[in-house]
């Protein structure tokens, strides 16, 4: 992906914001793909003990799912929520209000390319399924290379080339216009994390499939947690005739299991070096 011109990064972040809040009272309903890769990326924070982890930061952190358990597993003194939609937070606020508990939560709206924290300040950075809606890799690693205390750690989950095959597949022949974002190769992401100096303690590329009654009902799960943005600068006219040719084309694709919708996702741990004397 070209990184934008300045105007149209802005934009484009302002696209996202609206598409997430205008997705944060359907979110909890429909993130069963969420929950399942939260699940498997939950399993690979490292072992830490509770002298060692002061502050926890999750990018992207939506309604809040993953932070009671962030905070059980590694017991911060603080955890911050930073999303770029505010009504998410919102939604994660209300989520945790009503879960109880004594841990201390923080709620921040921002860019994960522009993070508000010093240098050094993090000890567990955890991100899933949100640095796909990053636009440069290697401005998003630095930063969170940046605030990552040495020796801390960043565990994160992303979406990668060959996700959702499907609707691509489906719309070829009806139009030109690209309709699933372009995300990297698994290879091409570690490639871009290594150049940021990280440690790469494990990464893994899984295939998730999800499955659905219908193709309506498919693109439906997508449109209800805010992941039907497509990055591009054309103007995407839906007509009616072109969405039931579209629909008519992924119900060719019909399993034994229902509709599939195919995510490839890589789980990652990665560690800051601790410099010399630390």
């Amino acid at each position: 992906m070209q990184t934008p011109d300045h105007e149209d990064f802005f934009h484009y972040k302002r696209q996202i914001a609206q598409k997430f809040d205008r997705a944060a009272l359907t979110y909890d309903a429909y993130a069963d793909f969420q929950r399942l890769v939260l699940d498997r990326l939950i399993c690979h924070l490292p072992s830490l003990p509770s002298a060692r982890t002061d502050i926890v930061l999750d990018v992207g952190a939506g309604t809040g799912q993953a932070l009671p358990r962030l905070a059980r597993l590694l017991s911060p003194r603080l955890s911050i929520a930073l999303d770029l939609s505010s009504l998410m937070l919102t939604k994660a606020s209300t989520n945790l209000a009503k879960q109880g508990g004594d841990h201390s939560f923080s709620f921040v709206c921002a860019d994960a390319e522009a993070l508000p924290f010093a240098d050094n300040s993090i000890d567990v950075i955890f991100s899933s399924l949100a640095m796909q809606w990053c636009l440069n890799p290697s401005m998003l690693f630095s930063e969170l290379y940046r605030v990552t205390k040495p020796g801390g750690y960043l565990v994160f989950s992303t979406l990668c080339e060959g996700s959702m095959p499907e609707i691509e597949a489906s719309w070829k022949g009806v139009d030109q216009v690209p309709h699933i974002n372009q995300y990297p190769s698994f290879d091409a992401l570690l490639e871009q994390v290594s150049h940021c100096h990280w440690q790469t303690h494990a990464a893994e590329l899984v295939t998730v499939p999800m499955w659905f009654e219908s193709p309506e009902s498919a693109i439906h799960s997508l449109k209800k947690v805010g992941a039907s943005l497509v990055v591009s600068t054309q103007k995407n006219q839906m007509s009616p005739s072109k969405w039931k040719v579209f629909i008519k084309q992924y119900e060719q694709l019909r399993e034994s299991a229902g509709i599939p919708l195919r995510y490839q996702v890589a789980f990652v741990v990665l560690q800051k070096p601790v410099l010399n004397g630390e």
